[in-house]
């Protein structure tokens, strides 16, 4: 575990210009830090460069309403931490003396983005196809003069250095336990305010939303054979048009993998839109996604016409549904408050301040 000094520094890294749930929650862990009298800055680092190199940057409008301090070089000393999220793994290399956090914010993410240094007998374990796209791209790239055979780094290699691996969903730590990870705590996060409003009058509609990036060759089959109803993909939409869909809608479908805690469901279940998923990645684990089983079903060609008719019987009676849904609304109600202890007990913050977000 960590070693907390009062004179600490937290070092966190996070891609410049990025607009997303993952980069917002980098800013939170450091705004939640700072206003709990601990000495944290972000250092943001350019994704577009082959060495991610550290870079001087504005921080975006959307995240000026946090506490942030920022930093362009880190201080590798024994009573610091360094806190690194699963898509630069690889800067562990380039760490003596800080203490690390490596936060598996994604599992899948995280083989996703090590291509380049991430050893292929983990890639072979993992997914063998996706393993042999690997090997031809490293091939491919050692004709042009770089070559990603060298020095890689292993989930072994992870697993056995002094580090604290701090998980954001049931499904991560899962795997960071059969991969033999010692020494772990949950870091989870939470969906924004806006979907928290109490006093809104929903007008829904028999409209169902899918995501179109994820699982939608299954779900384009779900649309053909029920070509009558109300589909709409949620996408190019502001944050403000995707909250007016997700209160008009009554069903949200996503067959696709979850590679973590996804906000969506949340976000679609705290406006009131019953959920429809299958068993891939965290939607595997009732922690993650907890919702009753009569929801979750194998994406099989069999049970299409079975999922078809479901949606049919919860748009006809969606009051009666969306009661099966108050356990997950209220587990998301409590996110918020569960992420900053979880800061708290990981960085030894007694009293910690409950009205910093």
């Amino acid at each position: 575990m960590l070693r907390v000094d009062n004179d600490m520094k937290i070092f966190v890294f996070c891609p410049k210009d990025s607009v997303t749930g993952g980069a917002e929650l980098l800013h939170q862990l450091v705004h939640v830090l700072n206003v709990n009298h601990k000495i944290a800055s972000l250092i943001y680092f350019n994704p577009n460069t082959t060495t991610n190199e550290i870079c001087n940057a504005q921080i975006p409008d959307e995240y000026k309403k946090y506490n942030i301090n920022l930093a362009t070089e880190i201080e590798d000393t024994s009573n610091n931490v360094i806190v690194l999220y699963e898509a630069i793994f690889d800067k562990i290399k380039n760490i003596q003396k800080a203490q690390t956090i490596l936060w598996w914010l994604s599992v899948d993410n995280f083989f996703y983005c090590s291509v380049k240094y991430l050893s292929l007998i983990d890639y072979f374990k993992w997914n063998k196809s996706f393993a042999l796209k690997i090997l031809f791209y490293r091939l491919y790239k050692l004709l042009t003069g770089r070559n990603y055979f060298k020095g890689n780094i292993s989930i072994k290699y992870l697993a056995k250095r002094n580090c604290l691996s701090t998980y954001q969903s049931e499904y991560a730590q899962n795997f960071l336990q059969n991969q033999h990870f010692k020494e772990m705590l949950p870091l989870k996060d939470f969906i924004n305010d806006d979907f928290f409003n109490e006093n809104i009058i929903y007008d829904k509609e028999d409209l169902i939303l899918y995501n179109p990036k994820k699982g939608i060759e299954f779900t384009n089959k779900i649309i053909k054979r029920f070509p009558s109803l109300n589909w709409l993909p949620l996408e190019n939409m502001s944050r403000k048009e995707m909250i007016e869909k997700l209160r008009k809608a009554k069903v949200y479908i996503d067959f696709g993998f979850h590679p973590g805690k996804d906000r969506i469901p949340r976000e679609a279940v705290m406006s009131k839109v019953c959920i429809i998923t299958g068993f891939d990645g965290s939607a595997g684990f009732f922690e993650d996604v907890p919702i009753y089983n009569q929801y979750k079903i194998e994406k099989t060609d069999s049970n299409i016409v079975y999922i078809g008719k479901l949606i049919e019987k919860i748009l006809e009676n969606h009051e009666e549904h969306i009661k099966n849904f108050e356990f997950y609304q209220e587990r998301t109600r409590k996110e918020k408050d569960e992420f900053i202890q979880q800061v708290a007990d990981i960085f030894d913050i007694k009293n910690a301040n409950r009205e910093t977000i």
